[in-house]
């Protein structure tokens, strides 16, 4: 039983660090000489893209002197007035001409510089139309959908732009990203190592090939990927909890434990990470260790969350070191001071009621319940945990006229428990369990059955099973005696009626 407990505590605190992020590449359109390269990008290859005239050269010439001085819009000023003067010549002698959709694409990338996308996405549309094979039009309509995180889009352009001979990396990262997030991990993988291969020292290619195979379950080369990140970026907290996370799904919980640590002593480990590594101290039955981090981890919150707080509380408890939460939940009453509502100061008794149960100290779970009921008498955990005392005491109990008020008490209080929904399957559970040890199987049955209704599991089913079992035989006894004591009242009555006759 503590091994499942463990294996779920881990699996459902692991998943908030970083499991199944997806981390985007890092923000090109901040990175200057993507913008160079960007808006600067002419220089036509004719094979994949649309020839330029004598004068539509010089004027490319031109407008490169510009962008070199950081001059786009009078660039773009430049290239528009050029523009209307081949499609509409003031002399009226020429006639007018049409301009090659490389001064449209060109056009595009100035209007996306100034963050005119939509001007800028007609353009390149525009110079798509007119050269459907203009490879760097669809690479640049494809960075314009990233910007807008239109990634379909921005996929149909950088896989045309693919398939025309594209060899840039960011292309292939991009479009690994997109996979990605479409949870399609194989073609991620391949696009980022594409990537990888042609920018070996881009971190953002690196970490996306690693979460393609993440998707993909392959841990062992992902956590090695990512171990080669760490070297090189030992203060990036993020890449830590990803080998983290790697680590725990191969179950190297000590080796995931030792990055925790790491990122603790550097003081990059915030709340969710100490309360891991608790847990995962507590796996190893570390309580001492798992109570300093989870210390640690309450100093960290930014908000006081007093039921948050408790759960590592009841960790402690559950695990077996009722010590080791009492000194715990003593540190988070210290800390919440006389900040504690009504429902925090409730959750934090009940706390306290576990833990001295689990100590075995029965009066003071007395004074608990007793202080409780005052504070809140008609809380469903409450009244279940008074009835669960009284049940205890009952147990122990060695007045017979003391275990029968217990066992009322009892009973009385796990009945209306067995109605709240908050707590119903626990009642009625325990209940049920009661009119067992009683052997009143007829009466526990619809309790089981319906603990096992509102909570299946296999192993309450086989109990409910042979409760059921001895339930029928103990109503099939029943029936027989019934059945016995009608027939013994039948004869004395006819008994009675042929001694009136006779006289």
């Amino acid at each position: 039983m503590r091994s499942v407990f463990s294996s779920i505590l881990i699996f459902a605190t692991a998943l908030p660090v970083a499991a199944d992020k997806i981390i985007p590449p890092s923000n090109l359109f901040r990175d200057p000489q993507f913008v160079k390269d960007f808006v600067g990008s002419y220089g036509f290859q004719s094979e994949v893209e649309p020839k330029v005239s004598a004068e539509e050269s010089r004027v490319l010439v031109k407008l490169s002197e510009l962008f070199e001085a950081g001059q786009f819009s009078a660039a773009e000023q430049e290239l528009v007035r050029f523009i209307k003067e081949v499609e509409a010549p003031s002399d009226p002698e020429k006639k007018p001409g049409e301009i090659s959709p490389a001064m449209v694409f060109v056009l595009g990338n100035l209007y996306f510089s100034a963050e005119r996308t939509e001007e800028a996405r007609r353009a390149f549309l525009e110079a798509i139309r007119r050269f459907p094979k203009f490879r760097r039009a669809h690479v640049n309509l494809g960075y314009l959908y990233v910007s807008k995180e239109e990634f379909d889009k921005a996929m149909r352009h950088f896989q045309e732009a693919v398939s025309l001979g594209e060899g840039n990396p960011r292309v292939f990262g991009l479009l690994g990203y997109a996979y990605l997030l479409k949870k399609q991990p194989l073609a991620a993988e391949n696009a980022y190592r594409q990537a990888y291969l042609l920018d070996p020292e881009s971190k953002d290619w690196q970490l996306g090939l690693a979460q393609a195979l993440i998707q993909q379950e392959k841990l062992p080369e992902a956590t090695a990927i990512l171990g080669t990140l760490i070297e090189r970026y030992p203060e990036d907290p993020q890449l830590w909890l990803q080998q983290t996370n790697t680590l725990l799904g191969q179950e190297r919980k000590m080796e995931a434990a030792v990055n925790l640590e790491i990122l603790r002593m550097k003081g990059l480990a915030g709340e969710s990470e100490l309360n891991l590594l608790g847990n995962l101290y507590m796996d190893q039955g570390e309580a001492q260790l798992a109570l300093f981090a989870y210390l640690a981890a309450m100093d960290k919150s930014s908000e006081f969350d007093v039921e948050k707080a408790l759960k590592s509380a009841k960790i402690l408890n559950d695990y077996g070191f009722p010590d080791k939460a009492e000194q715990y939940v003593a540190r988070v009453e210290a800390k919440a001071g006389d900040n504690l509502s009504k429902d925090d100061r409730v959750a934090l008794q009940l706390v306290e009621v576990s833990i001295a149960r689990a100590a075995g100290e029965m009066e003071k779970v007395g004074e608990l319940l007793k202080g409780l009921m005052k504070l809140d008498p008609s809380n469903a955990e409450v009244i279940l945990e008074l009835g669960k005392h009284y049940d205890s005491l009952a147990k122990a109990a060695e007045d017979e006229e003391k275990e029968r008020e217990y066992v009322m008490e009892a009973k009385t209080n796990l009945q209306i428990a067995s109605g709240m929904d908050e707590v119903a399957y626990d009642a009625n559970l325990a209940l049920g369990q009661l009119y067992v040890r009683e052997r009143q199987y007829l009466k526990g049955m619809p309790k089981l059955e319906r603990a096992l209704e509102l909570k299946p599991s296999e192993n309450l089913k086989s109990y409910v099973a042979k409760v059921r079992r001895a339930a029928d035989r103990q109503q099939q006894r029943e029936e027989r005696e019934a059945a016995d004591r009608a027939a013994k009242e039948a004869e004395e009555k006819a008994k009675e009626e042929a001694g009136d006759q006779s006289k």
